[in-house]
């Protein structure tokens, strides 16, 4: 980035305050002509808004090429998961003016951060029809009269006949969203859902998430447990023709806190894909069963409930 802007290219780049630490790189940035900003500083006199932040991963290259998932800039993204430092990620890229969506999804949290408003043919190019998958993005903020984040979510699988698979890093859904689960395998929907295993980053997260197995496992969901490192997807697919990636998880502060967004597409072709890739990593998870479920010790039960407890937080 620094030497794209030594080149003459305008790069903008915002960090949520809470979230990233880029250390001496922030000033190396700068100097090289990076305008780099932070959302929402943490601030003594702003102390009641220190959990008003955006998760959100965008990054847009001249108007006509946009990336969307849950891709941090970090060590821990950069090898391919073969080892437990190196985390399990998806990422999509796109062309076509789904761009231009992501773009003001930046513009939303640029303009509320610096007050600049960008606009123009340099900044948002004329971008004509590419191929034939129809693509939206979704975005969400906490402003939101109602959760569209979770709608996103809880409309496919209302709408789900054949196939609900999931990958989601932090997986501790609300009471509507596991009915609507279980309501979709009661009439015959093939619903699997990959999690962490082990090596999550947040144990308290796995714990709470367990609290509500039995419920889900009683009622026809498969639970995997991804073995061989962290697994940070947000990846849904549902009956073979509409997916979602990008960065929101199935927890409450991504459904009512977070600035989050993702993209939704709805191409048979692509839903293959995903679902290919989900059968690869199903391949290194292991099931949890409804058996070792009820076989958890009084330590591990005692400590979901209270990490169940705090669950509005995460």
């Amino acid at each position: 980035m620094s030497a794209k802007a030594r080149e003459g290219v305008e790069v903008r780049v915002l960090l949520d305050d809470w979230g990233s630490h880029p250390h001496e790189l922030a000033d190396q940035m700068k100097k090289a002509g990076v305008k780099l900003e932070w959302y929402k500083p943490l601030r003594i006199y702003a102390i009641y808004k220190v959990g008003d932040r955006t998760h959100r991963k965008i990054l847009t290259v001249d108007g006509k090429i946009g990336y969307m998932g849950g891709v941090g800039i970090d060590d821990r993204w950069a090898g391919n998961a073969s080892n437990p430092k190196e985390w399990r990620e998806t990422m999509v890229r796109v062309d076509g003016p789904v761009v231009a969506q992501l773009q003001s999804i930046f513009m939303e949290d640029w303009v509320h951060t610096t007050g600049e408003v960008l606009s123009g043919e340099k900044q948002f190019p004329h971008i004509p029809a590419s191929g034939q998958m129809l693509a939206q993005a979704i975005r969400s903020s906490r402003s939101d009269q109602s959760s569209m984040a979770k709608l996103l979510y809880y409309m496919a699988i209302q709408a789900a006949r054949k196939t609900i698979w999931i990958e989601n890093a932090y997986f501790v859904p609300d009471g509507q969203v596991r009915r609507g689960l279980v309501e979709a395998a009661g009439r015959g929907v093939d619903v699997r859902v990959v999690v962490p295993g082990p090596h999550i980053d947040i144990p308290m997260v796995r714990m709470a998430s367990r609290f509500h197995y039995g419920e889900l496992l009683d009622g026809g969901v498969k639970m995997f447990e991804y073995q061989p490192t962290m697994i940070h997807n947000k990846v849904m697919v549902v009956d073979g023709i509409w997916s979602t990636i990008g960065s929101i998880n199935f927890v409450n502060r991504s459904m009512k806190k977070n600035a989050e967004a993702n993209v939704a597409i709805y191409d048979r072709g692509f839903a293959a894909i995903v679902e290919t890739m989900i059968r690869a990593d199903l391949e290194k998870s292991k099931e949890f069963t409804k058996r070792m479920w009820k076989r958890r010790g009084l330590l591990a039960r005692f400590g979901e409930a209270v990490f169940w407890l705090f669950s509005e937080n995460y």
